[in-house]
């Protein structure tokens, strides 16, 4: 029961990075974490370093990238 959970809680924060994303276009890391964890804790208090690998997992596939001249800030591709 508790990896649904978890499993669930992946996808909702991947939904929240991107919706965050898609908004700002470009954003800077720290904002980001930031506007996503405000946005989850309605739901649930998300551990900052999951929502850093869910990030890092959103990059691997192509949604968001690293800017090139500064890897403090995030591109929304997808």
């Amino acid at each position: 029961m508790e990896s649904k959970v978890e499993d669930d809680r992946r996808y909702t924060i991947d939904s929240q990075v991107i919706k965050v994303m898609k908004a700002r276009k470009r954003i800077e890391y720290v904002n980001l974490m930031s506007e996503t964890t405000k946005f989850l804790a309605q739901k649930f208090s998300p551990d900052p370093s999951v929502v850093k690998v869910r990030i890092e997992s959103l990059i691997e596939r192509g949604y968001i990238k690293r800017d090139e001249n500064d890897k403090r800030i995030f591109t929304y591709v997808a």
